[in-house]
Formats: C-alpha cells, structure tokens, sequence
C-alpha cells in the first residue's frame, strides 16, 4: 500500500495508526515535515517505507535544513529523480516557485544553482552554493532533469492548475512525463479536483495539511490547520 502525507508540519503522531496496522506500507511525505532532528524519522521508518519531498519550511532553518540533508535520509528524498516504489514509478518535485529564482510563467531569472551563485556576492553563498532559503527553492533546471523521464505518478509540493495558487509548469511536466496522477501538498485545504478530475487524462489531488491519501486518491484522514 501506497500513502501520502500532507504537510505534518513538525506533528507526526496521527500517521502512526496508518503504518502500524497495514503491512508493506510505503509513506510519502509531500513536504514540509520542519523538523530539527531525525528522531521522529527513525521512529515512524521502523513501521513503514518512507519516502518525502521537501517543502519551503525545510529551509527555514539550519537544523530543518540539516535534518533532511546533513544525514542519510537526504536518500530518501524524492526530488529531481523517478523511482520505482511498489510497482508504481514516482518522480518527485520538491520545494516551491520564488520571484527571485523563478515564477513561471514568467521568465526565470536563474536557471540553476550555479547560474545563481555565478551573479551573487559572495556574502550571499551559503556552504559553498545558494542562500538556506533558496535551498528549496525550484529552479528550471530541476523541472528538466524530469521531463525526459517516464512516470506514473508525480509528488510536488507546489500545486499544479487549476488549483488558485497553481503552476500549469506542472501540468506540462506531467504531461511530458506521462504521468496519471499528481499528488501535492503546500496547500492546506484539500481542494477538491473531483470535478475537474472526471474530464482529464491525469487526476490530481491537494492532500492538505496533517492529510492521509491512498494510491487511488482516497483521503483516509482529512487534518484541519487550526493553528493559530
């Protein structure tokens, strides 16, 4: 069984009812898991597959950043590569879309780290490559390190149209990838594409914030963000 998770946002106790009463289940995260450390991580792999993409909150700070890329676990992250995860190829597109890099449909003002880091002041290189924030940030270069390879899902963290905040970038990244079904987080709201869904060769599905969904877009939790 495959699972997606909405943005857990550093809470990862209502996913351990999922993993802990199935068997073979694969967990992905669809980004912004803020954390500080790989404890909760560690805990929740010993009942499941995991899998994740990062978010724009993973880059917020240095132990978020460290988390997910200053240990092993940065092999678990899905971003920029497709694999295959029980039969089912899932290509991943992590982070969001910023003005200051690129905010499609407008022209890009990079296209990748190095372009960046090429016309930067030295005072705005963080170990050796962009800024913490820009870590997570998308750059052209990662949408076509995908669309030459074949998929059948795709995870974003950004959401593609016709969602209000989407990206039709992920729309034709879908298609180039021939991709069935795209899985987002990011938005915390779950919007429903059911409508739109019924008309389109690709079915797309908003998990929202402390969300669960099942391979076939079934929400098995619906989290509500009441946070102040």
């Amino acid at each position: 069984m495959i699972l997606f998770a909405g943005d857990p946002h550093g809470n990862y106790s209502h996913l351990y009812p999922f993993v802990q009463e199935q068997e073979n289940v694969s967990l992905i995260i669809l980004g912004d898991l803020q954390l500080t450390t790989t404890d909760e991580l560690d805990k929740l792999a010993q009942y499941c597959d995991l899998w994740f993409i990062h978010g724009n909150h993973d880059s917020k700070t240095v132990a978020a950043f460290d988390a997910l890329w200053g240990t092993e676990w940065k092999s678990r992250n899905l971003h920029g590569r497709v694999v295959e995860i029980q039969g089912t190829r899932i290509a991943g597109l992590g982070g969001v879309f910023r003005g200051h890099i690129w905010m499609p449909p407008h022209r890009p003002m990079f296209f990748d780290p190095i372009h960046f880091c090429q016309y930067s002041p030295q005072e705005k290189i963080w170990r050796g490559g962009v800024p913490l924030r820009h870590r997570t940030s998308i750059f052209p270069s990662d949408v076509e390190a995908l669309e030459t390879q074949k998929a059948d899902v795709l995870i974003s963290h950004e959401a593609p149209r016709p969602h209000p905040q989407g990206f039709a970038v992920l729309n034709q990244l879908a298609r180039k990838m021939g991709v069935r079904k795209i899985f987002h987080g990011h938005h915390h709201d779950n919007f429903d594409y059911k409508p739109i869904n019924r008309n389109k060769a690709c079915d797309i599905y908003n998990v929202g914030f402390r969300s669960i969904a099942d391979l076939d877009g079934n929400y098995l939790l619906r989290g509500v963000d009441d946070r102040d």
